[in-house]
């Protein structure tokens, strides 16, 4: 059987400069040292306190978080293919790969990088020479562009997940193991995809509230900072929510249905226990009834949330940690 793997411009490019994970994580500290090489050079060393450094992480994190968050949807399609009782990878597929086609993904990186140059120089740069100006716009072009890829990520995700779910002819089970008809698999990658964007949100964060800005006493500017940060909490739980809630309509779905079919037959048994005539059958009527009475209680206790307790409380931890750290952070505004 061929293997499906989802393999945008990015992954094709890290596998240039190594075979694994090594060329991806080469790649994403190459993208933070092409900035921060320079800037370098521009600031004539002096970049321990203007935060360069922690920008120069911001995007090599972004990159590596993307990497792994794409590495955490490739191991999502052989799940899915599972569950099609037809096999036909174009249901998920199809959606996955228009949507997160490299041209849109590059579109949105450029959006994202731009939107960020502009950003940054709304928040007030302060003066310095030419060089370090077009060191630091380039960094927050480079920032905007790899945290966009992500970004726009995540509309893919809930889109290929929107057309898995309203697939008609899948293989559930409601007693599989996790209780939640086989499809638990799903919450635990959509937890690990709002995880790494909570971490790059508190990069984010961090970065702007130990930055100087000229305009941060600017009541405008003040808000639209306020927006920069929160927009990555904001993703979180959006990629977390919105595909949870398909996946959550489509356990009712099934619940229900299997709930029909067995109050059906529990009703059916129940009849032909009653009936006097089939009195030297009872007996296995009444085992045939009790099993069914217990598949209707499997039934009944299924979970119709993707997650697991375990899940739950990962992401939990992190994004109230992640709001306790920007609430600290957020104390330089004031």
């Amino acid at each position: 059987m061929e293997l499906l793997v989802f393999r945008p411009f990015y992954e094709r490019f890290a596998a240039q400069l190594g075979h694994g994970n090594s060329g991806k994580i080469s790649l994403s500290f190459l993208a933070g040292a092409l900035f921060f090489v320079p800037h370098i050079v521009a600031k004539r060393g002096e970049v321990l306190n203007d935060f360069s450094w922690l920008l120069a992480i911001l995007i090599s994190s972004a990159l590596l978080f993307l990497y792994y968050a794409t590495s955490t949807l490739n191991e999502l399609i052989p799940y899915w293919k599972k569950q099609l009782e037809h096999e036909d990878e174009i249901v998920f597929m199809g959606p996955l790969c228009r949507t997160l086609s490299d041209g849109r993904f590059v579109s949105a990186g450029l959006f994202f990088g731009f939107l960020n140059m502009v950003i940054g120089y709304a928040f007030g740069i302060p003066a310095s020479n030419q060089e370090y100006l077009i060191s630091i716009f380039f960094g927050y072009f480079l920032a905007g562009f790899c945290c966009g890829l992500p970004a726009y990520g995540i509309y893919g995700v809930v889109v290929t997940i929107k057309a898995f779910t309203r697939e008609g002819r899948l293989d559930m089970d409601y007693t599989a193991p996790d209780r939640c008809a086989g499809m638990s698999f799903m919450g635990t990658a959509l937890v690990k995809f709002s995880v790494v964007t909570l971490l790059e949100g508190i990069l984010l964060a961090t970065y702007i509230f130990w930055a100087d800005w000229d305009n941060a006493g600017n009541a405008w500017v003040t808000l639209l900072m306020w927006g920069w940060i929160v927009f990555p909490f904001v993703l979180s739980l959006l990629v977390l929510l919105i595909p949870a809630t398909d996946i959550n309509q489509m356990l009712i779905r099934y619940r229900r249905e299997k709930e029909q079919e067995l109050k059906k037959l529990c009703s059916q048994l129940r009849a032909q226990i009653e009936d006097k005539s089939l009195e030297n059958v009872r007996a296995n009527l009444r085992n045939e009834y009790e099993y069914h009475c217990q598949r209707r209680q499997e039934v009944y206790n299924m979970r119709t949330w993707p997650f697991s307790t375990n899940a739950v409380t990962s992401f939990v931890s992190v994004f109230i940690s992640n709001v306790l750290l920007a609430t600290e952070l957020a104390k330089k505004l004031f």
